[in-house]
């Protein structure tokens, strides 16, 4: 029987892909990244019902069977037999803040792995896009390296045709060569690069087994602005990122160990009823029993040692906190100022492509009228250029949305520029 698991990764993806269906990949619940958080999540769920059903109520039953041998002094009609069978209901009663303390941090644990699964979907989310885009400039470079490809071949069997006409000489004709051998190998590395960045993206995505041949290119404005305040965006980071929530959760969890340390301790009350029934009368045994346990401990050598434990991970999970903070602190101030930079670097590649779309025209005129022209360069460069515009244009989306993953797009889209 196939299990679900295996169901998922047989759903084909769309063919030609588009960059929404592999974004919505992120949540694959068939990726080993997720199947590993959410058997963490599972297991911390299933410790937490465990420690809740310890201090509810429990019903044991005790049987016994046993044959004895009686005394020369037992009195007419004693059996030889001892068989009983009791049943025990008992529960614990109060532990004076243990069982809270445990809870409280279970649960804080199980919102911090919450947090944790949420920025896990959020960075495949992240890494999909980059590998989508690296697909789509893999192609677009194979355009280019075909192209030089195409133009190399030509001059060089033209060379070869005007040696042997004596119209050009040998030294001539194996430049040429070298340098088709060398686009050759840059076209034969781009293939490769094709191939690759199509199994990076299908591993990201959680379908190792289908490589897309076809991706469509998506729509990027690349007109979005960012607030001018990045101050605020900074405590917006700080406060509502999903790494901040996720080190806020861990930090409370941290310091909720001190509160079992401090009373793993305490004293314990407890509550049992046994009722039983014997096969052999006595007047030392009990039909039934009502008793009340309390256990107060003394002196416990480890008792500091847990504490002290206990606080250092709490200062060390601080310690974490404001790491992150100074790492999201960096983070905005240069993605803030990346999007910007490519938001310049985009005007002037639009400049720079007008300029080589119309010097392509006009190498095509000349070709059109047999004049010596440069036509085949024309369209390399025409081509190389579109490729890193197109580059750029990805970049410029990429550092946006890294940069929305981190302060949410309702806060840019609230907060107007200056």
């Amino acid at each position: 029987m196939c299990s679900p698991v295996a169901a998922q990764q047989n759903d084909p993806l769309p063919e030609p892909l588009t960059f929404e269906a592999a974004l919505d990949t992120a949540g694959n619940p068939s990726h080993f990244e997720l199947i590993q958080i959410e058997q963490q999540l599972q297991a911390l769920r299933a410790e937490l019902g465990i420690r809740q059903g310890e201090y509810g109520f429990s019903v044991d039953f005790k049987g016994r069977l046993r044959e004895i041998g009686t005394s020369d002094f037992a009195l007419p009609g004693d059996d030889d037999g001892d068989n009983a069978a009791s049943l025990i209901v008992s529960k614990p009663l109060y532990d004076f803040g243990l069982q809270n303390s445990r809870e409280n941090y279970l649960a804080l644990q199980l919102q911090a792995l919450e947090y944790q699964k949420q920025m896990k979907i959020e960075r495949r989310r992240l890494e999909i896009m980059e590998r989508y885009f690296d697909v789509l400039n893999a192609d677009n470079d194979f355009i280019s390296e075909n192209e030089a490809l195409a133009i190399g071949f030509i001059r060089y069997d033209n060379a070869l045709e005007d040696q042997e006409l004596g119209l050009v000489s040998e030294i001539d004709v194996l430049r040429l060569q070298s340098e088709y051998e060398l686009t050759r190998q840059k076209r034969s590395l781009a293939v490769h690069r094709q191939r690759l960045t199509r199994a990076m993206l299908a591993e990201a995505m959680g379908y190792p087994e289908q490589l897309s041949s076809d991706l469509e290119a998506p729509q990027i404005d690349s007109r979005r602005s960012l607030p001018d305040d990045l101050d605020a965006m900074v405590e917006r980071a700080l406060s509502q990122s999903p790494e901040a929530q996720l080190a806020f959760a861990r930090t409370r969890a941290a310091h909720a160990a001190i509160g079992i340390a401090d009373s793993s301790n305490n004293p314990s009350l407890d509550l049992e009823l046994e009722v039983s029934s014997y096969e052999r009368e006595s007047r030392l045994r009990d039909d039934w029993r009502a008793s009340l346990y309390i256990e107060i401990p003394i002196y416990s050598s480890a008792s500091s040692d847990k504490v002290d434990l206990a606080q250092a991970k709490h200062r060390l999970a601080l310690a974490d906190q404001q790491q992150m903070q100074s790492h999201l602190r960096l983070e905005i101030l240069e993605l803030w100022q990346q999007v910007q930079q490519l938001q310049l670097k985009l005007q002037g590649h639009v400049i720079e492509q007008d300029y080589r779309d119309k010097y392509l025209d006009r190498s095509r005129a000349e070709y059109e009228l047999e004049f010596k022209t440069d036509l085949g360069d024309s369209m390399v460069l025409y081509s190389r250029s579109n490729a890193q515009r197109l580059r750029s244009l990805y970049a410029f989306e990429l550092a946006y949305q890294r940069l929305v993953a981190l302060i949410g797009i309702d806060f840019i889209n609230q907060t107007p520029s200056q």
